[in-house]
């Protein structure tokens, strides 16, 4: 069995809940609830700072790195054909009209069909993205990252190739996207800006999901990093408390900015991973938590529970929330509850536990397993 960081669960866990509290909303028009909202944008940068901070700690296998890669996009095509059967019925659709190149487009070749609402399977489609590319970075290093190499030669320029890499793919994507705001934002109070920065896209790395690489290569770095934050853990807290809090209140500006009211308004933030204060989000929380332990076995051995499943929870909640959502909200309704964050949090417990229990179930079934372990 693999040895599990607790602090590493922690923010995986955490993650997960952020991810299903976006996802089928029962929120009111409050500023609470687009705070809350602009919360969620930090979960998948997390992912991927956890993802890259577990890869970079072990020893590369190219071999099994390829074999978990074409899991991993073997278990979307099969996630895919679930949700091809499964979900029309639920929301009414029906794929009659659609061709079998369509169909198999769709199944294969990360295409979309109008009928099948399924826009959160991007994010596997990203971590393809980043596990394609992981091994030349990791080759590149010639290096574990680990501690006790970060003083070596080999480990001082590989760190310095992935600062490289990790700042260029953000800033390129975080960068570019947060100065086109500001153009508007200037542009709406009167001062001519005629600047574009669409060209500096070219420098990009990686493309469409370069800032998801970078966010990969910043959680490998913060793992193995050495400095006086690492050393000073209320140091770090403090930190990472003031960036979390930086940069969830200027991510709230920018919403309210972009749809002119300060409340949740329904409709998610245009390009919401693509803003420089997602960055300070994800490594304020990542900071936070960073070398936490718990004492409390119970909350420990949950969280273990819960973030060794994020996978299946991610999958299958998606299903429940055609299903329940709708049930749940006219039964609130029906009694006069106004919706609100709790109700939402409410909506997350009757997502994730029915998620976490299907989850269970697969994986006593030794084929089907691979659907909710990749």
């Amino acid at each position: 069995m693999k040895e599990r960081v607790e602090y590493l669960d922690i923010l995986k866990a955490a993650a997960i809940f952020l991810v299903v509290f976006c996802h089928f909303v029962l929120l009111s028009e409050t500023v609470g609830a687009n705070l809350c909202m602009s919360a969620c944008w930090a979960a998948v940068p997390v992912f991927f700072m956890v993802n890259g901070a577990l890869l970079f700690k072990r020893p590369l296998d190219l071999g099994k790195h390829v074999k978990k890669t074409v899991g991993v996009y073997l278990v979307l095509v099969a996630w895919k054909c679930v949700y091809l059967l499964a979900i029309p019925p639920l929301t009414g659709g029906n794929i009659r009209g659609n061709g079998i190149w369509a169909i198999l487009n769709y199944l294969f070749l990360f295409g979309e069909l109008p009928e099948i609402i399924n826009g959160h399977l991007w994010f596997i489609e990203a971590l393809l993205a980043v596990y394609l590319v992981f091994p030349l970075l990791r080759a590149a290093g010639d290096w574990p990252l680990g501690r006790q190499e970060e003083g070596s030669a080999a480990g001082g320029n590989g760190r310095k190739l992935l600062w490289m890499v990790a700042v260029l793919s953000l800033l390129c994507t975080n960068g570019l996207y947060s100065l086109s705001v500001l153009g508007e934002m200037l542009r709406r109070t009167g001062i001519s800006f005629g600047l574009s920065f669409d060209a500096l896209a070219a420098f990009q790395p990686f493309g469409k999901y370069g800032n998801m690489l970078g966010f990969f290569l910043l959680g490998a770095l913060m793992e193995s990093g050495q400095g006086r934050l690492r050393r000073s853990p209320l140091a770090r807290r403090v930190l990472g408390t003031v960036l979390l809090a930086v940069g969830l209140f200027s991510l709230w500006g920018v919403k309210w900015f972009l749809s002119r009211r300060p409340e949740w308004d329904g409709v998610l933030l245009q390009e919401g991973y693509r803003h420089i204060p997602v960055i300070l989000m994800a490594v304020g929380l990542f900071w936070i938590c960073q070398d936490v332990r718990i004492r409390q076995k119970w909350l420990s051995a949950s969280i273990r529970a819960v973030a060794s499943r994020t996978l299946g929870i991610f999958y299958i909640h998606w299903i429940f929330g055609w299903m329940l959502t709708n049930p749940l909200a006219g039964w609130l309704v029906s009694h006069g509850i106004s919706f609100g964050v709790w109700t939402n949090l409410l909506k997350n417990i009757v997502l994730i536990v029915p998620a976490f229990a299907a989850t269970l179930i697969l994986e006593k079934i030794p084929v089907v397993r691979k659907l909710t372990t990749g």
